[in-house]
């Protein structure tokens, strides 16, 4: 077992590392950056979720719904908690409050899902990275887009008659996004029984392989690009993104009697650091930037021991 670990650990990590050198040594400018960014979240990511998601069995893809349903609870709850707590202990604006949730909930499940479920779980793990993508980009993304939509206009009445208005694009606009339509469309096909030819699996598996080690790459070369702090903050985004999160996750899959392998899938997932959009957003929107970039740079040093931990328990388990 402690073989098997090292086995999904250390190319993680080396990988990783390998990122944040080329980051460090200024190898990639901010925009090539953002482009290899822009190949694993519009092409090799979608085709990955695709394929093994329209390759999964009718009956096996119906089984997922409690799973759906503990990590839509868990993930939108915590998020809830974090943005209360934002503003309330940390003092944050409306808007600074939302990037800290979608920080410590945006699991990096859709990214390095691949690379840690793949070799365990085989292709068909891609339906519950698929489920944790389709959450997290329709739900927690728009929801903090309006929530910072809203920060800036509290002071006009116009802006709070709005809120509407600002949901229906930010929806649109998430489900654009090539890795939440791509894992719908299959779901749509498993589900009316289309068949997708072998020719077409071939072409999008071939792109798809590149996911994981690309998305870990450009993971390193993010925690290099910023400076990372450690204060109380970033303390406790990194517990509740490490413990609390798959903590959460894992009594909910219990109570709604979410079966192994979806029961260890999700876990996995949770378990898993902090994703780049936090950092994404808050540089896009220039608050927070520091606190995010710390967090995925932390969460994921904090892997090196939680990944070994949780990949224990699921094989002594199993």
């Amino acid at each position: 077992m402690f073989l098997q670990i090292l086995t999904i650990i250390v190319p993680i990590f080396f990988v990783l590392l390998l990122g944040y050198a080329a980051g460090r040594a200024k190898e990639f400018d901010s925009d090539q950056v953002a482009g290899i960014n822009e190949l694993v979240l519009d092409f090799a990511l979608p085709a990955s979720l695709f394929v093994g998601t329209v390759s999964t069995p009718r009956d096996q893809l119906l089984q997922q719904g409690p799973l759906v349903l503990a990590l839509l609870i868990g993930i939108v709850g915590l998020y809830v908690i974090v943005l209360l707590l934002g503003r309330q202990l940390f003092r944050h604006a409306m808007g600074v409050a939302a990037l800290q949730a979608i920080t410590v909930c945006f699991s990096a499940g859709p990214y390095f899902g691949p690379a840690v479920l793949t070799p365990v779980y085989g292709a068909s793990s891609a339906v519950a990275i698929s489920m944790i993508a389709i959450i997290l980009n329709i739900v927690i993304v728009p929801m903090t887009l309006v929530l910072i939509e809203i920060s800036r206009g509290t002071e006009s009445s116009a802006a709070k008659s709005s809120i509407a208005s600002l949901v229906g694009p930010a929806l649109v606009n998430a489900v654009k996004a090539p890795f939440v339509w791509a894992p719908l469309l299959a779901v749509a096909l498993v589900f009316v029984g289309v068949s997708v030819p072998p020719l077409v699996d071939s072409a999008l598996s071939l792109i798809g392989q590149a996911t994981g080690g690309v998305a870990l790459f450009v993971a390193g070369l993010m925690i290099a690009a910023h400076k990372v702090i450690f204060n109380l903050e970033v303390g406790a985004n990194t517990v509740l993104k490490m413990l609390v999160q798959p903590a959460v996750f894992f009594l909910l899959a219990l109570a709604f009697g979410v079966k192994p392998p979806f029961l260890y899938e999700g876990l996995l997932l949770t378990a898993l650091p902090s994703g780049p959009m936090g950092i994404l957003l808050a540089t896009r929107n220039k608050m927070y930037e520091s606190d995010a970039s710390s967090a995925l740079a932390v969460t994921s040093i904090a892997m090196l021991i939680t990944l070994p931990i949780v990949l224990y328990l699921i094989g002594a388990a199993r």
